[in-house]
């Protein structure tokens, strides 16, 4: 999680074992970044393909932002 400093690390990490939500939108994440890396060594994208990346791009940040305020309220608790 390189979006994270230090204090917020730790409370990811405490998170991904104590926060079913948490946890479920952690892995989701990993799994929408392999997906995504599958489409980086491709030298062109159909249309259809460029529809998907940004479908999963939104869902990866969407994703992000929950995992940004769960761990904010971890840490304001």
């Amino acid at each position: 999680m390189q979006f994270l400093d230090e204090a917020e690390k730790k409370a990811a990490e405490s998170l991904i074992v104590a926060n079913e939500d948490f946890k479920k939108v952690y892995y989701e994440h990993i799994e929408i970044e392999k997906r995504l890396s599958k489409y980086t060594t491709k030298p062109f994208l159909t249309p259809e393909e460029q529809k998907v990346i940004k479908e999963l791009k939104l869902k990866k940040l969407n994703g992000n932002d929950i995992m940004k305020r769960i761990i904010k309220e971890k840490i304001e608790s």
